[in-house]
Protein backbone atom coordinates (compact mmCIF):
# COMPACT_ATOMS: atom_id res chain seq x y z
CA UNK A 1 0.00 0.00 0.00
CA UNK A 2 2.67 2.35 0.82
CA UNK A 3 4.73 1.62 -1.82
CA UNK A 4 1.69 2.57 -4.40
CA UNK A 5 1.08 5.93 -2.65
CA UNK A 6 4.82 6.80 -3.27
CA UNK A 7 5.13 5.77 -6.99
CA UNK A 8 1.64 8.30 -6.89
CA UNK A 9 3.69 10.45 -5.28
CA UNK A 10 6.50 10.77 -7.86
CA UNK A 11 4.39 10.20 -10.77
CA UNK A 12 2.03 12.96 -10.09
CA UNK A 13 4.86 15.91 -10.54
CA UNK A 14 5.31 14.54 -13.99
CA UNK A 15 1.80 14.41 -14.92
CA UNK A 16 1.46 18.29 -13.71
CA UNK A 17 4.58 19.09 -15.87
CA UNK A 18 3.39 17.03 -19.13
CA UNK A 19 -0.95 17.21 -18.33
CA UNK A 20 -1.23 20.48 -17.48
CA UNK A 21 -0.86 22.15 -21.38
CA UNK A 22 -2.97 22.36 -24.79
CA UNK A 23 -0.61 21.96 -27.05
CA UNK A 24 -0.81 23.92 -30.46
CA UNK A 25 1.23 23.50 -34.08
CA UNK A 26 2.00 26.87 -35.96
CA UNK A 27 3.98 27.44 -39.07
CA UNK A 28 7.38 29.64 -38.59
CA UNK A 29 5.70 32.24 -40.47
CA UNK A 30 3.19 32.83 -37.59
CA UNK A 31 6.16 31.61 -34.75
CA UNK A 32 7.95 34.31 -36.22
CA UNK A 33 5.54 37.17 -35.04
CA UNK A 34 6.73 36.35 -31.31
CA UNK A 35 10.35 37.63 -32.52
CA UNK A 36 9.06 41.17 -31.59
CA UNK A 37 6.86 41.65 -28.39
CA UNK A 38 3.88 43.43 -29.93
CA UNK A 39 1.61 45.28 -27.94
CA UNK A 40 1.92 44.60 -24.24
CA UNK A 41 4.58 41.82 -25.33
CA UNK A 42 1.89 39.59 -26.34
CA UNK A 43 1.13 38.70 -30.12
CA UNK A 44 -1.79 36.62 -31.45
CA UNK A 45 -0.98 33.74 -33.63
CA UNK A 46 -3.37 31.43 -36.13
CA UNK A 47 -2.95 27.66 -35.29
CA UNK A 48 -2.44 24.97 -37.72
CA UNK A 49 -6.05 23.64 -36.56
CA UNK A 50 -7.54 26.90 -37.24
CA UNK A 51 -7.76 28.89 -33.87
CA UNK A 52 -6.36 31.90 -32.60
CA UNK A 53 -3.82 32.08 -29.55
CA UNK A 54 -1.69 34.52 -27.90
CA UNK A 55 1.52 34.43 -26.90
CA UNK A 56 3.05 36.14 -24.11
CA UNK A 57 6.10 36.43 -22.17
CA UNK A 58 4.81 33.71 -20.01
CA UNK A 59 3.96 31.04 -22.72
CA UNK A 60 6.03 27.66 -23.26
CA UNK A 61 6.87 28.06 -27.61
CA UNK A 62 8.96 25.88 -29.39
CA UNK A 63 9.88 24.15 -32.15
CA UNK A 64 10.11 20.60 -33.36
CA UNK A 65 12.37 19.50 -35.49
CA UNK A 66 12.35 16.42 -37.62
CA UNK A 67 13.87 14.16 -36.19
CA UNK A 68 11.03 14.29 -33.42
CA UNK A 69 13.05 16.28 -30.73
CA UNK A 70 11.55 19.29 -29.24
CA UNK A 71 13.12 22.88 -28.86
CA UNK A 72 11.80 25.10 -26.07
CA UNK A 73 12.92 28.72 -27.27
CA UNK A 74 11.98 32.24 -25.09
CA UNK A 75 8.90 33.98 -26.51
CA UNK A 76 10.43 37.68 -28.03
CA UNK A 77 13.97 36.21 -27.11
CA UNK A 78 14.66 34.44 -30.78
CA UNK A 79 15.80 35.47 -34.26
CA UNK A 80 13.80 33.46 -37.27
CA UNK A 81 15.27 33.96 -40.62
CA UNK A 82 14.50 32.33 -43.89
CA UNK A 83 17.20 30.52 -43.20
CA UNK A 84 17.95 29.69 -39.41
CA UNK A 85 16.34 29.65 -36.06
CA UNK A 86 18.80 31.06 -33.25
CA UNK A 87 17.94 31.35 -29.62
CA UNK A 88 20.37 32.14 -27.15
CA UNK A 89 18.93 31.82 -24.10
CA UNK A 90 19.16 28.00 -24.96
CA UNK A 91 22.31 28.05 -27.04
CA UNK A 92 20.15 26.50 -29.94
CA UNK A 93 20.75 27.10 -33.32
CA UNK A 94 18.81 25.22 -35.89
CA UNK A 95 18.56 25.69 -40.14
CA UNK A 96 14.78 26.30 -41.58
CA UNK A 97 15.29 23.12 -43.36
CA UNK A 98 15.32 20.90 -39.78
CA UNK A 99 12.30 22.22 -38.65
CA UNK A 100 8.91 20.34 -38.96
CA UNK A 101 6.54 22.40 -37.10
CA UNK A 102 6.51 25.54 -34.27
CA UNK A 103 4.50 24.85 -30.93
CA UNK A 104 2.48 26.73 -28.41
CA UNK A 105 1.82 25.48 -25.09
CA UNK A 106 -1.39 26.99 -23.46
CA UNK A 107 -2.07 25.84 -19.84
CA UNK A 108 -5.49 24.35 -19.85
CA UNK A 109 -7.75 25.14 -17.05
CA UNK A 110 -9.77 21.95 -17.66
CA UNK A 111 -6.71 19.66 -17.40
CA UNK A 112 -5.43 21.48 -14.31
CA UNK A 113 -8.84 21.22 -12.58
CA UNK A 114 -8.78 17.73 -13.28
CA UNK A 115 -5.76 16.81 -12.68
CA UNK A 116 -6.04 18.63 -9.00
CA UNK A 117 -9.31 16.68 -8.54
CA UNK A 118 -7.66 13.73 -9.20
CA UNK A 119 -4.99 13.86 -6.73
CA UNK A 120 -6.62 14.79 -3.59
CA UNK A 121 -9.16 12.08 -4.17
CA UNK A 122 -6.24 9.36 -4.80
CA UNK A 123 -4.83 11.05 -1.36
CA UNK A 124 -8.02 10.87 0.59
CA UNK A 125 -8.29 7.05 -0.88
CA UNK A 126 -4.81 6.37 0.45
CA UNK A 127 -5.36 8.33 4.11
CA UNK A 128 -8.97 6.62 4.36
CA UNK A 129 -6.94 2.83 3.13
CA UNK A 130 -4.15 3.59 5.93
CA UNK A 131 -7.19 4.22 8.79
CA UNK A 132 -9.13 1.45 7.55
CA UNK A 133 -6.28 -1.27 7.60
CA UNK A 134 -4.74 0.12 10.68
CA UNK A 135 -4.01 -2.55 13.26
CA UNK A 136 -5.82 -1.87 16.62
CA UNK A 137 -4.66 0.97 18.93
CA UNK A 138 -1.81 -0.11 21.16
CA UNK A 139 -0.65 1.72 24.28
CA UNK A 140 3.27 2.98 23.84
CA UNK A 141 5.45 0.13 24.25
CA UNK A 142 3.16 -2.74 24.01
Amino acid sequence: MLHSIVRTALVLPVVFQLGCYNTYSVNLEELGKATEGGQNNAVRMATAEGEEVVVSENTKIGVTDKGGDYHAISPFNFTLSSRQLVAPDEDLLLGVDEIETGNVKLVSGTKTALLVTIGVLVLAGAGAGIALTADERKEFGQ
